[in-house]
């Protein structure tokens, strides 16, 4: 019996060998690969329910995307259609997933070569009591955005490649290079400066927190008599009014100084020419007199006589008729009770003359003004 077995064995082996070697050349020349080889749907765990979104584009979306809800798997693209040139996206939604209304449907990808999915945020503050999507409903193009294509992303790269942004960066830094040196020698004194700096402001901190302490005792000040500080600005609010409503009447005052300090300038001077006016002459005049009191010899004795009388007569509106004289001195003569003024001497033929030529220069003047020079 073992001797039968043994050559039945031995008649069946070649037929065993020539299948094997046929299957071989089979699947050799199929050329079977991973492409061809079927992949298992992406499912919901039951039956789920569908939701339709409606996307301006939905480029690059592959057929049975994943749908996510804040990074989480809950469905998988049923179909795409284009509808009035609008991409319209049916997605089927695993049981029990709550999503409020008026959740967003966004197309992004996990890398910027990655394969596009659809993610549904929902709204940042829902409405407790709001109701949900339900099997049928559509989230309108308003509220879905489409991400970046492929093509975007590498239009985008080669801009930032040889649009100059790369080499306007290389120039900046050579120029930071030039500028700092090949030592580092200016930046190295950048650096102690600003160390320096640091320093002062260091070693004056209780100056500086003294500072602070007293800006936050006047703050703190204010604050108090904030009502006293309202109550004043309330009383001036009436004095403001007033003003603004008589501002027109202000400027129609500074015009009329204006206009006569222009006519004050056309006045003939001291020296009687056009150069000058009576406000020049008068500062002139005061700058004289500034001297004068300056002066470390100067004696404003006789100036202090007459004071008096001239107080007396110019106390009023109009000059006094009544006047008690009690102390008088005519120039250089002597009274009884009050000596004469030392400054004062009679006039002799000298001062006549000079009296008459100073009168015949000035009228000369002031005709030269009025009819011109000839």
């Amino acid at each position: 019996m073992p001797a039968a077995r043994q050559a039945q064995q031995s008649r069946l082996s070649p037929i065993a060998v020539a299948v094997v070697c046929v299957l071989c050349w089979a699947l050799a020349g199929c050329s079977v690969g991973l492409g061809q080889l079927p992949l298992p749907a992406p499912g919901t765990g039951g039956d789920g329910f569908v939701v339709t979104a409606i996307f301006r584009n939905a480029l690059n979306l592959p057929a049975k995307a994943k749908v996510r809800v804040k990074g989480a798997d809950v469905g998988f693209v049923l179909d795409m259609e284009v509808r009035d040139y609008l991409a319209v996206v049916r997605m089927q939604l695993r049981d029990g997933t709550l999503l409020p209304q008026g959740t967003r449907a966004e197309l992004r990808s996990a890398t910027p070569l990655g394969d596009v999915f659809v993610a549904l945020e929902p709204p940042v503050e829902p409405d407790p009591g709001g109701a949900v999507l339900q099997d049928g409903d559509t989230i309108p193009v308003e509220s879905t955005s489409a991400g970046a294509t492929v093509e975007e992303v590498l239009s985008t790269a080669a801009m930032l490649v040889n649009g100059g942004a790369i080499r306007n960066l290389t120039k900046l830094v050579n120029g930071l290079g030039e500028s700092v040196g090949d030592g580092g020698d200016e930046l190295g004194a950048l650096i102690r400066e600003s160390s320096t700096l640091v320093a002062s402001l260091s070693e004056r901190t209780a100056e500086i927190e003294t500072v602070l302490g007293s800006a936050n005792l006047l703050a703190a000040t204010v604050v108090e008599r904030q009502q006293s500080i309202d109550s004043a600005l309330a009383a001036a609010g009436p004095a403001l009014g007033v003003v603004a409503d008589n501002t027109q009447a202000v400027l129609g005052m500074v015009d009329q100084l204006t206009r006569i300090t222009r006519q004050l300038e056309r006045f003939p001077s001291i020296h009687g020419t056009g150069a000058g006016g009576m406000v020049q002459d008068i500062n002139e005049i005061a700058a004289w007199l500034n001297a004068a009191a300056t002066a470390p010899g100067a004696s404003i004795d006789d100036v202090n006589r007459i004071l008096g009388p001239i107080i007396k007569l110019t106390s009023g509106t109009s000059g006094h008729v009544d006047v008690s004289i009690s102390q008088f001195a005519l120039g250089a003569f002597d009274d009884p009770n009050y000596h004469a003024d030392p400054g004062s001497r009679l006039p002799d033929a000298g001062d006549w003359e000079r009296f008459a030529g100073s009168l015949a220069v000035t009228m000369f003047r002031l005709q030269q003004r009025l009819e011109g020079p000839r």
